[in-house]
């Protein structure tokens, strides 16, 4: 109890005058819990362990019976200054209790003693605490019972209440459920963000819904596929992670790290001594170099490789100065063109321009990586190992050679999008796009052949045998642009669709508050005046007639200026 000149707070010594002290007051807090449970309430009591020893935890879930129903086993700001002391410990506790095991349990109670006594010999309660204790060693099977049907949870959380460039703030995150590229920027950043001494088990569970559409020709192929959820044809699927029961646990291995760090202090070099003639100067990282020229560097990092392999290879003067720009305007524009079909195509909005719908940083680093696999696939894959090892040429074998090198394509291309950190759906859809990229080469390759000898072009095999690689890179480029562009149609359509949910939500809710405004008035009939309609507005609830203002403008602006709008409504 504080000190009664504290104003709304009540000294049992200093009863105000008129009033009369709150019987509340004077319980215990087992009595007090004892009230709350009467009122047959589902209550959830989560007890905080601020500077709390495992010997006072221990006394409190003893005397309150199982009423404590959470322990807050981790709580940031209380680890930040150094207030958690004992919490392993407590962790030890409770996990000893959850998992039923009396020896255990019994080991743990002693082990609390005997560190009481160690802790603090002349203290003036030593004594009659620890016979307290000793009564609740006695009474084992009395603590398990209270915590037998419904066992003692864990709470974590980061107490944050404000913006304070000492503490990380509010949000914490189990690091096993991130992607694999937020997981290293997780590791770069450990001097901003705290990897946290709290390990929780979660695992992934994968749900397959099945999809209704009206389509009877859609229905029959997914009724078909049913039977293979995995394929994901006639299923929906969903994602999420499920954490075990009770794992939450103390130990230094954690798994949990904070989404706020650390704000570094920055300055701008200015300072009252002299820094010295000698002092180094600071880096500046390319994070912050300019977009334009980070794209080009990308570009033209990919092109040297590839420009050096054709030039240093072909013997040809057309292949050889101008195969990497053809490899290169095949990626190119198979990645322009399957954005912007995938983002409206040729009826998209007329404020929007096509150049709109790229996204110019994928694009520089698909011709990165595709540059590198020009001395892959031509000078490694076909020439030294297929040509040179095993005599497999167009001439020989074109369907092994179209083979061989589409599945080093497709390798290479699942290698670096893993070390790009994409979905495991798009590492595995590259994948397998190069496997149907097989029989489409070998189509190119014959109609090439044939136009070419019937052009009268002498050597028609050796002209096919240099081209090789360009051909394969060409079938798995169209193969790609139709999945890659469908999958951005999807994308978009799933985006959009989750603007007007939230969107429409919102005007939905906003139609109601209408109508409990003008009770006695048709809505929908005030609405067809807009003139009208917000003078009555502004004259009742300006706010209101803002917020309808703001919910249009939403609307157009999807409607308008992002890919798949009209579609999707």
């Amino acid at each position: 109890l504080q000190p009664a000149k504290n104003p709304g707070i009540y000294d049992p010594n200093e009863p105000r005058e008129g009033s009369e002290v709150p019987e509340m007051l004077f319980l215990s807090p087992a009595e007090l819990l004892g009230r709350l449970n009467d009122l047959h309430s589902g209550s959830r009591v989560t007890l905080n362990l601020s500077e709390l020893s495992a010997a006072d935890v221990l006394e409190l879930i003893y005397d309150c019976q199982g009423r404590i129903t959470h322990l807050e086993i981790f709580n940031l700001k209380d680890y930040a200054a150094g207030k958690t002391l004992h919490n392993a410990e407590i962790n030890k506790l409770q996990l000893a209790i959850n998992h039923g095991n009396v020896i255990n349990l019994k080991r743990v109670i002693q082990r609390i003693i005997r560190k009481m006594g160690a802790a603090d010999p002349y203290a003036p309660d030593v004594e009659e605490r620890r016979e307290k204790l000793t009564t609740i060693l006695h009474n084992i099977p009395a603590l398990q019972h209270s915590y037998k049907n419904s066992p003692l949870k864990s709470r974590i959380g980061s107490d944050s209440t404000g913006r304070s460039r000492h503490r990380y703030g509010m949000g914490l995150v189990m690091t096993d459920t991130l992607p694999r590229r937020s997981q290293r920027r997780l590791k770069r950043e450990q001097t901003s963000r705290q990897k946290l001494p709290v390990r929780i088990t979660a695992h992934l569970r994968v749900t397959y819904v099945p999809s209704d559409t009206k389509n009877i020709l859609a229905n029959l192929l997914c009724s078909l596929a049913r039977p293979f959820p995995e394929l994901s044809l006639g299923y929906e699927r969903r994602k999420d992670w499920v954490v075990q029961a009770y794992s939450t646990h103390m130990g230094p291995n954690g798994n949990v790290a904070t989404l706020g760090g650390v704000q570094v202090g920055y300055d701008n070099g200015l300072s009252l001594q002299d820094p010295g003639i000698g002092t180094r100067r600071r880096r500046i990282p390319l994070t912050y170099l300019n977009n334009v020229l980070k794209n080009g560097l990308k570009i033209l990092g990919g092109f040297i490789p590839a420009f050096a392999t054709f030039a240093l290879t072909k013997d040809w003067w057309f292949l050889a100065y101008f195969g990497a720009f053809i490899w290169f305007g095949i990626t190119g524009l198979r990645n322009i063109i399957q954005s912007v079909l995938g983002g409206g195509g040729i009826r998209r909005s007329p404020l929007l321009r096509w150049s709109d719908y790229v996204r110019w940083n994928r694009l520089a680093e698909s011709l990165l990586f595709t540059g590198f696999s020009v001395p892959l696939l031509d000078f490694l894959v076909k020439t030294l190992i297929l040509d040179r090892m095993f005599g497999i040429t167009t001439g020989t074998s074109p369907v092994g050679l179209y083979t061989f090198m589409s599945l080093a394509n497709g390798i290479y291309i699942s290698s670096h999008n893993i070390f790009r950190g994409l979905s495991r759906e798009a590492i595995f859809g590259n994948f397998f796009r190069s496997i149907l990229s097989i029989p489409l080469a070998v189509l190119f390759n014959s109609a090439i052949g044939g136009i070419i000898g019937a052009a009268g072009v002498a050597g028609v095999d050796t002209v096919l045998q240099k081209w090789a690689a360009v051909i394969s890179k060409l079938a798995s480029d169209c193969v790609a642009g139709v999945i890659e562009g469908l999958a951005d149609r999807f994308n978009n359509i799933r985006m959009r669709s989750m603007d007007y949910a939230d969107k429409i939500a919102q005007v939905f809710d906003t139609y109601a508050r209408l109508e409990t405004l003008f009770p006695e008035s048709d809505v929908l009939e005030m609405l067809e005046s807009p003139n009208k309609f917000i003078q009555a507005i502004t004259e009742k609830k300006p706010d209101l007639g803002k917020i309808i203002i703001i919910n249009a403008l939403d609307l157009l602006y999807i409607w308008m200026y992002q890919p798949r709008a009209g579609s999707t409504l």
